[in-house]
């Protein structure tokens, strides 16, 4: 039957067993199916999914408009669980640890896997983009792609861990000891990237965006140095800010036109571009401009295993500022009330969260 509703009039559908899960059948449609418990292997091990965080990607297919993906699909890959039963050859997780979730799906074999890049697998895909995520009551997984978490670590910071990893991982692929860094973008991945930069070693961190709600939340996180550019150009902030040196590396996390151009205008010669956002459409690249300056474009995708190490123990150590991060949370019950609000409300969203254990489903 084809879908004629809108996207705030969004089915929640219902079949009616003793667990329940969420799936995007087609667009802005949210179907939940009742089904059992799975059944775990020797080398698996049982969630209980304590909660969800909502990412761009996640709207994105919600839209439909997600290039990589197919109906249906269970979403979700920002994860806090709980670990409920564990398989009889697994080590090193016990019923009632909490957990996160590395949701990437690697085939092992390719040379990118070989080396460790398992980010950039020639076969990669996603839990909760690609493949089933976790949008359930219980999920059953391999041992190997989960995350151990301290056993007080709350789980709001738990959720946290994913999008923080990537901001870890965009750091790390430039030469980020003692370098100024100008993030783009003071949302979710802006924020928490720049954050990253400064607990890695960088010299001075600087992020810019338009919203002066972004900058403000920016600045009570403790980010060094944040400027709106709505009235100035990149370039322009990145001199004030840092001086003769200007920026060694400039990481894009807004991924507009606009931003990869104020990129290129303001790289210094002989420094690095990091593109870590995730584009909607193609841009223009003039190469003399990147070529007789000798810029380096880099791109980013995602994280590799350490990334999650490091930002379990910047979130449990109170390295990275959270306070407030969580802006929006709603039931299991809701999911399309979150993603109405996100649509209508982009500015005023910073990380909302989806509540599954205590789902009145």
């Amino acid at each position: 039957m084809p879908n004629t509703e809108t996207p705030l009039e969004s089915r929640i559908l219902s079949t009616a067993h003793n667990m329940k899960q969420a799936i995007f059948k087609t667009p802005f449609t949210i179907e939940y199916k009742e089904t059992n418990v799975p059944k775990i292997n020797e080398h698996q091990v049982l969630l209980r999914v304590k909660s969800i965080g909502v990412c761009g990607s996640d709207i994105q297919m919600y839209h439909g408009l997600h290039k990589y993906m197919t109906y249906p699909v269970i979403p979700g890959h920002e994860v806090a669980a709980v670990v409920k039963s564990v398989g009889s050859s697994v080590t090193g997780f016990s019923v009632g640890q909490r957990v996160t979730v590395e949701p990437q799906v690697f085939c092992g074999t390719c040379y990118p896997c070989k080396i460790g890049r398992f980010n950039v697998c020639e076969n990669l895909k996603v839990k909760g983009v690609h493949t089933n995520g976790f949008a359930a009551e219980y999920v059953a997984i391999e041992a190997e792609y989960l995350h151990l978490c301290p056993d007080d670590m709350p789980f709001d910071l738990i959720a946290l861990v994913e999008p923080l990893a990537v901001g870890v991982g965009a750091v790390k692929r430039s030469k980020y000891q003692d370098a100024n860094i100008a993030v783009i973008g003071a949302g979710t991945i802006g924020n928490l990237t720049a954050q990253a930069a400064q607990a890695l070693g960088a010299k001075s961190v600087l992020i810019t965006d338009y919203l002066d709600s972004k900058l403000e939340y920016a600045t009570n996180c403790g980010i060094e140095y944040c400027v709106n550019t709505s009235g100035s150009s990149l370039k322009e902030a990145i001199e004030q800010t840092f001086g003769e040196r200007k920026a060694d590396v400039i990481i894009d996390c807004a991924a507009t036109k606009g931003s990869f151009q104020s990129a290129t205008d303001a790289s210094r010669p002989s420094s690095e571009i990091i593109i870590t956002g995730n584009f909607k459409v193609p841009i223009e690249l003039e190469p003399p401009q990147i070529q007789r300056r000798e810029i380096s474009i880099i791109g980013h995708m995602m994280y590799v295993r350490e990334d999650f190490a490091d930002s379990i123990a910047y979130l449990a150590n109170g390295k990275i500022n959270v306070d407030g991060f969580i802006t929006q949370r709603y039931g299991f019950d809701k999911f399309a009330d979150a993603f109405g609000f996100i649509d209508e409300n982009p500015n005023d969203v910073m990380k909302a969260l989806i509540e599954i254990a205590n789902s009145p489903l």
